[in-house]
């Protein structure tokens, strides 16, 4: 699929659920920053306003919507199900000359939200509420945009941190431009702005702590992926959706934005597919043959909105439509009845669901405990194929939340999904994954050192028992402590969410290593960078261990293919670590002692020149003073 807003949701997804035999990948992936580069990534512009000759129809109240087009409706639309959280902001829009209003929430099912209603000169309002994911490894981030063609001044909108002191907005020229900083009463973050002249289009946001120490940026391509060149200047459709059609391998493309964010893209359509359609970020978005003048959408368990088509302004034959989305159309699925001008049906397209039915079972599908009340309770199961396989949890409606199965086991293996549930408050972090006959206890270890027991499901006829252990929302877990029959306990880490941002606010002075890497042993991980730029951080000792605990014969390093560097930490007494590629391709880094104290050797070294080295398919060996060989493993990055 040529659409980079699913694969961005795919990696969110990896973050969120996704079951991993190393569980810390996916937040090593989004701790690794772009680096300090010219950002490649475009944002596609808002359009000029042009009049539009529809507004969308909703019949028998099935959406829940009405067709209000004045800011209070609009606001009153988005919060029919959310509650406010913290005051209100209200800030100039230098694009529109109106004000735009931003504001946190819960949504229905608890999670936070930053909501938005845009007042525009020469169109109809519209608003959006956005999810706050990223938090969890970002100090500051990018949600909105006011930029649009013709407009002379544009204006940036995301989120920060509450500790974050300072926001500056950065072209790809490199010229800067001072953000705006504000913190709503009883808000759980801080909004920042940037205003620029609107050539002068932001590329990111260099961050700063509240002692002006620069602590990392944020890419706008998270909300706006680079697009291909333009065909044409952007259109404007209702809702604030603007479309501008882009050329492809593949032909032409339809690029469609709101405030400024990335919804998805379209191909053009087929003689056998006259339309199709994207829900996303509360509208459905369609592009039809130029035959179609009316859309009916029916929402699965909804009702049916009406949209007509309007004539794309490109001569490209087609038509374009957008219309407010239910919740639920992403997750439920729903059916695209396009009609010509005459009212005769010509055709009919039917969009599943990401709320599919589960995958066949063996044995009984188990409930997590600790999810029943949340909106959205986490079922599992083991299928024919010996996989583990999950579906629902809390996630935000645009997110995917279908059926999903992994390699349920792997003998001495430990790997854990979690999913957050904000209902009933104060709300529960569940952790979950499957266990092995000879497992004994699963302990969830905290930040302060507290260990909570978890239990073990075992639904009739399944082939394998589930572990699971609920820990308040909020609290921070350290690792597990796993207990198998005649072993002893083994420690497991657990990845570090925040530790980027953990050790760029310390004080403490950085240990250097070869290769232009700095390293700094923070709570609950170890910190790299290169040259100054965060590197992704390796595990670090469960609270009350130390490193030296989370090694041994089975696993005698942990390391990392950096981006022009490779490092890690190994048994203590090796001096030399030798890493050699299935291609023959060999590298060497010294090693030696670690000066904290955690009973492990540092290493790092530069990454041969050659393209072909990859840590996918490595042998690594440890050698002690005397020259011999201390260990050897096959072992991948951690």
């Amino acid at each position: 699929m040529n659409d980079m807003e699913e694969r961005l949701r795919a990696a969110f997804d990896a973050q969120a659920r996704t079951y991993e035999p190393d569980p810390h990948a996916w937040a090593r992936i989004m701790e690794r920053r772009p680096r300090r580069r010219p950002a490649r990534w475009l944002l596609a512009a808002l359009p000029v306003a042009l009049l539009t000759v529809f507004v969308p129809v909703l019949l028998n109240g099935g959406l829940g919507r009405n067709s209000a087009i004045d800011p209070t409706g609009v606001y009153q639309q988005l919060m029919k199900e959310r509650r406010p959280l913290g005051e209100e902001v209200t800030i100039d829009n230098p694009s529109e000359g109106k004000p735009l209003r931003l504001w946190f929430a819960k949504a229905k099912l608890g999670y936070p939200e930053l909501c938005v209603v845009v007042e525009r000169a020469a169109a109809e309002p519209y608003g959006n509420c956005s999810d706050l994911y990223q938090g969890d490894y970002s100090d500051a981030w990018f949600v909105g945009s006011t930029l649009r063609d013709g407009a002379a001044t544009a204006m940036d909108w995301g989120v920060a941190r509450q500790d974050v002191g300072a926001v500056t907005g950065v072209t790809e020229g490199g010229k800067e431009f001072a953000g705006t900083l504000r913190s709503p009463d009883g808000a759980p973050y801080r909004i920042w702005t940037v205003t620029y002249p609107a050539q002068e289009t932001l590329s990111k946001v260099e961050i700063a702590d509240v002692k002006g120490r620069n602590v990392g940026w944020g890419t706008r391509g998270m909300i706006s992926p680079a697009i291909q060149p333009a065909l044409g200047a952007s259109m404007e459709l209702p809702e604030g959706v603007s479309v501008r059609p882009v050329r492809s391998k593949g032909g032409q493309e339809f690029t469609s934005t709101r405030a400024g964010a990335y919804v998805g893209t379209l191909r053009a359509p087929l003689p056998l597919q006259p339309t199709q359609t994207i829900s996303r970020s509360g509208v459905i978005v369609g592009v039809a043959r130029k035959d179609v003048a009316r859309i009916e959408v029916s929402v699965n368990d909804g009702g049916t909105m009406t949209m007509e088509t309007r004539p794309d302004p490109w001569n490209l034959g087609v038509a374009l439509f957008a219309g407010p989305s239910p919740a639920d159309a992403r997750g439920n699925g729903y059916r695209v009845i396009a009609y010509d001008a005459s009212g005769r049906q010509v055709h009919v397209d039917t969009v599943g669901g990401t709320n599919d039915d589960p995958r066949p079972a063996v044995g009984e599908m188990m409930t997590i405990p600790g999810t029943e009340g949340s909106g959205r309770p986490m079922r599992v199961w083991f299928n024919r194929n010996n996989e583990f396989c999950y579906s629902g949890g809390v996630v935000p409606d645009d997110w995917s939340s279908s059926t999903s199965c992994v390699k349920s086991f792997r003998e001495g293996s430990f790997g854990y999904l979690e999913t957050t549930s904000y209902l009933p408050e104060p709300g529960v972090v569940s952790y979950f994954g499957p266990a092995g006959e000879d497992w004994e206890t699963v302990d969830a270890v905290l930040s302060d050192g507290r260990q909570i027991r978890g239990s073990f499901l075992r639904g009739t006829g399944a082939p394998r028992p589930v572990w699971h252990v609920g820990v308040p929302l909020g609290a921070e877990v350290g690792g597990f402590l796993m207990k198998l029959k005649n072993k002893p306990v083994k420690q497991v880490p657990i990845y570090a969410k925040d530790c980027a941002r953990q050790a760029a606010r310390s004080d403490t002075t950085r240990h250097t290593l070869p290769a232009g890497v700095t390293t700094l042993l923070a709570p609950n991980c170890v910190a790299f960078w290169e040259r100054g730029e965060v590197m992704p951080s390796l595990p670090g000792p469960l609270p009350g261990g130390k490193l030296s605990d989370l090694l041994d014969e089975e696993r005698p390093t942990r390391w990392i293919d950096g981006y022009k560097s490779w490092y890690g930490y190994a048994l203590a007494g090796t001096v030399k670590v030798e890493a050699t590629m299935k291609n023959g391709i060999t590298a060497t880094a010294d090693a030696a002692p670690d000066p904290w104290g955690q009973g492990v050797a540092l290493f790092a070294a530069p990454k041969p020149t050659a393209k072909e080295f990859t840590g996918s398919n490595v042998v690594l060996k440890g050698y002690g003073a005397d020259g011999k060989e201390l260990w050897r493993k096959a072992l991948p990055p951690s």
